[in-house]
């Protein structure tokens, strides 16, 4: 006999650990494309794509197929014996990470790749403990990817000491500047945040790696300046400079999100190490970090690891994942509707909202945290998930194959909400 709603909530409350936070409160057993069926008969639009995860929508038909293919064969080896699909997978990422980056250590979580990044650089530049990390970002919970996330006290509190050797610069926001210049205007002299830090109090020689999200996620949706200047690429110059590896955490942004592979590339610039995991997988658990061949081999045999990273089942649905976004061209379709869809929004909700981002990984900034909960309470009344990002903006990531026609009518019914919320 099928359980209430509140009696699965109760169950809920009773057997799984409070820590885990669910934003909406409804129990949902099945996921068709851009939608969610609760167990109560309800369907709901899905505009967050699981955080940012489904990027071929629920239950994309192919993805299962292949999936379902590969528990038939082999669930799981670890590190017994090498086997095929972490191999494909392997090679299929080379085709398509920037640059020169052509070697991957796959683990389950976003967070393991920033920890092993982490690892990695350390091993890279010996002798050198300090790593920058920029406020407010987000780099996952893991006790490593913890010390470098400083979007919410909540991931922090009660948990030092964390790694050390971690230091906080202001990431350079154009629409919140920490050195309160106006785009229009600014020389980049954010910029001198991080260098007055090599001057007083950081040797940059002490440094091994600093990392960064081109696009702040959890913080704001907020892309790295590249208007009159190119932030990312004079970050480089001065990694390249100072012998710094250049980590880019593309968890979030990465596999097509913004209408490019990753969303560095929209920015012309390579890092040294680049982390990715949500959308590789389509809901499967898959995360990794990259960087060149002869930099990876210089972690022995033994030196890193993981029971379950490179797992068969998801690696199978990794390459369909890929295969479909590259088949589909849905890297330009995200570009052209994501582009239509921030030209709607900036139109109509004038001096009411700020929108920034790439491809369908885009930002709506509002007046105030109360504003955004207003918001998201009455779209969820109406049947359509939105999630917020940082203190008082939206995040708008639907599934790169989303209707065309379902995702503009979606829009427009925000921007009614929003003008109707933000008006009272």
């Amino acid at each position: 006999m099928k359980l209430s709603l509140q009696e699965y909530l109760n169950k809920d409350q009773q057997y799984l650990s409070n820590a885990l936070i669910r934003v909406f409160h409804i129990v949902v057993e099945k996921g068709e494309g851009s939608h969610l069926f609760t167990t109560d008969g309800e369907k709901y639009l899905d505009l967050t794509s699981g955080i940012g995860v489904t990027q071929l929508g629920h239950c994309h038909p192919e993805i299962s197929n292949a999936t379902k293919e590969q528990l038939d064969k082999l669930v799981h080896i670890s590190c017994v014996t090498h086997h095929t699909k972490n191999i494909e997978l392997a090679e299929k990422l080379s085709q398509v990470l920037p640059g020169d980056l052509n070697n991957t250590f796959l683990c389950n979580s976003g967070a393991e790749a920033v920890d092993g990044a982490i690892k990695f650089s350390r091993y890279i530049n010996p002798g050198r403990p300090n790593i920058i990390a920029f406020r407010p970002s987000f780099h996952g919970r893991t006790l490593g990817s913890t010390a470098l996330s400083s979007s919410k006290i909540t991931l922090r509190k009660n948990y030092d000491p964390l790694l050390s050797g971690v230091n906080f610069v202001d990431f350079p926001n154009c629409w919140k500047c920490p050195v309160f210049k106006e785009p229009n205007t600014c020389n980049l002299e954010c910029l001198d945040l991080l260098e007055r830090n090599f001057k007083q109090n950081l040797p940059p020689e002490s440094v091994s790696a600093i990392i960064i999200e081109p696009i702040v996620g959890e913080g704001g949706y907020i892309p790295a300046p590249n208007h009159r200047f190119n932030y990312l690429k004079e970050l480089r110059k001065i990694c390249d400079d100072y012998g710094i590896l250049l980590i880019v955490d593309e968890v979030q942004s990465g596999i097509g999100r913004t209408g490019k592979w990753f969303a560095i590339d929209h920015y012309d610039v390579e890092p040294d190490v680049i982390t990715m995991a949500k959308g590789l997988g389509n809901g499967m658990p898959i995360g990794g970090f990259s960087s060149k061949l002869d930099w990876m081999e210089q972690m022995p045999p033994g030196s890193h690891g993981s029971t379950y990273g490179g797992n068969p089942v998801a690696c199978a649905a990794a390459l369909k994942t890929l295969e479909i976004i590259e088949r589909d061209n849905l890297l330009e379709r995200a570009t052209r509707i994501g582009n239509q869809i921030m030209k709607t929004l900036t139109d109509e909700l004038t001096n009411m909202a700020r929108i920034r981002g790439y491809g369908f990984m885009i930002g709506v900034e509002l007046e105030s945290k109360e504003t955004v909960d207003k918001v998201i309470d009455e779209c969820f009344k109406q049947k359509m998930l939105i999630l917020p990002a940082g203190t008082n903006a939206l995040r708008i990531i639907p599934p790169l194959n989303i209707d065309e026609d379902l995702i503009t009518n979606s829009i427009d019914k925000l921007i009614g909400i929003i003008k109707k919320t933000g008006s009272t």
